[in-house]
């Protein structure tokens, strides 16, 4: 059986939504609560494009992770929810 891995990033300020999804054939690396996310150039999920970039990014701290195992009739989806909250403090000399 198959399986797909799904990263999906939802911003939990405004409306709380999806905000960027990456899909692998391979799991994704471990992301632990208060870890920084920043956006450093994801295509947004509702139309508006690319608004970071790795010169200018959004930062994110992980709020809440949400795991979901989905069984489909020929592949096992594994899909990872991070909640976002924006972050607005200092940046770290070494990570930007």
């Amino acid at each position: 059986m198959e399986t797909l891995y799904i990263l999906e990033l939802c911003d939990t300020s405004g409306e709380h939504k999806p905000i960027a999804r990456f899909n692998s054939s391979t799991p994704f690396i471990a992301v632990n609560i208060g870890d920084r996310f920043d956006d450093t150039g994801w295509d947004r999920l509702d139309g508006v494009g690319v608004i970071a970039s790795s010169q200018l990014p959004k930062r994110y701290i992980v709020h809440s992770i949400k795991h979901l195992i989905l069984s489909d009739s020929d592949k096992l989806i594994i899909k990872y929810c991070l909640n976002l909250q924006p972050f607005t403090g200092p940046s770290s000399p070494v990570w930007g």
